[in-house]
């Protein structure tokens, strides 16, 4: 199945990361053990804790694995997307914008692989959320044929907003994330041309695309995020589809919400 059986990783070396990353090696030619490891740190990935062993337990007794697997499978349906495997692990509790921002869950996604965080209490919903948010970048992705690395500010910006609009239409309007709400149209288009706009064309690489994107610093909580969900709306509002709009080029995107003029 898609979903690798991670609880059974986690069974063996579920308190030794690194060495259960090992297993991750052959995803990431170039990359070892403590590389990936690091590298999934900030998207969720737990830390060594006492309670690792009781939290996979209670994962495996909600059969997480599975509604995982069963959203997965909805999604490639919905979107004809591509057959990616998928590796659950527990979120880290410990991580404040996480927790704050997304309910403790998390993710990270490839355009040939997908990693999601999860933590016993997750709802079916919130799982479904997850998911869809996540498959759908694999999706924009494969479509783009363009690698994250390669990717600009604006791409990403877009990839984030159509991922959140994805939730709001298959998996319902109250369970879009937190930043879809956080600011006024006015403000996310004053945010877009003081914040985003001077950046669009940067690498996804250089350091100041993750300090716009997540808001980090002296940048407005989240503002990459939230302004890419208002230029996908704005898009839908002015008649496309998310099927249309996932194949769509991100500059085309922005001209059709018509964002740099206002109007």
């Amino acid at each position: 199945m898609a979903v690798c059986r991670t609880d059974r990783w986690l069974e063996k070396d579920g308190d030794q990361p690194i060495r259960l990353c090992q297993r991750l090696t052959r995803y990431f030619p170039d990359a070892s053990a403590q590389d990936i490891y690091h590298y999934l740190l900030p998207y969720g990935m737990y830390r060594p804790a006492k309670t690792i062993k009781e939290i996979v337990e209670q994962m495996k007794q909600k059969d997480m694995w599975k509604r995982v697997e069963a959203v997965y499978e909805k999604r490639k349906k919905d979107w004809n997307g591509p057959d990616v495997p998928i590796f659950l692990f527990p979120a880290d509790s410990y991580n404040r914008k996480l927790v704050r921002e997304f309910n403790g869950k998390g993710g990270v996604a490839f355009h040939d692989k997908l990693f999601l965080f999860l933590l016993p209490h997750h709802t079916n919903k919130e799982i479904e959320a997850l998911v869809t948010h996540e498959y759908n970048h694999v999706c924009r992705l494969n479509k783009q044929k363009k690698k994250y690395e390669k990717m600009t500010l604006l791409d990403a910006v877009i990839l984030e907003g159509l991922a959140e609009s994805a939730v709001e239409r298959y998996v319902g309007k109250d369970h879009r994330a937190s930043w879809t709400s956080y600011y006024s149209d006015e403000l996310l288009h004053h945010f877009w041309q003081r914040y985003v706009a001077p950046h669009r064309s940067i690498s996804t690489q250089h350091p100041l695309c993750s300090r716009i994107l997540y808001g980090l610093g002296f940048y407005p909580d989240m503002v990459g995020y939230a302004v890419g969900y208002a230029i996908v709306c704005r898009c839908l509002e002015r008649g496309k589809e998310l099927a249309e709009l996932m194949d769509m080029d991100s500059e085309q995107m922005l001209q059709i919400a018509a964002f740099e003029g206002g109007e």
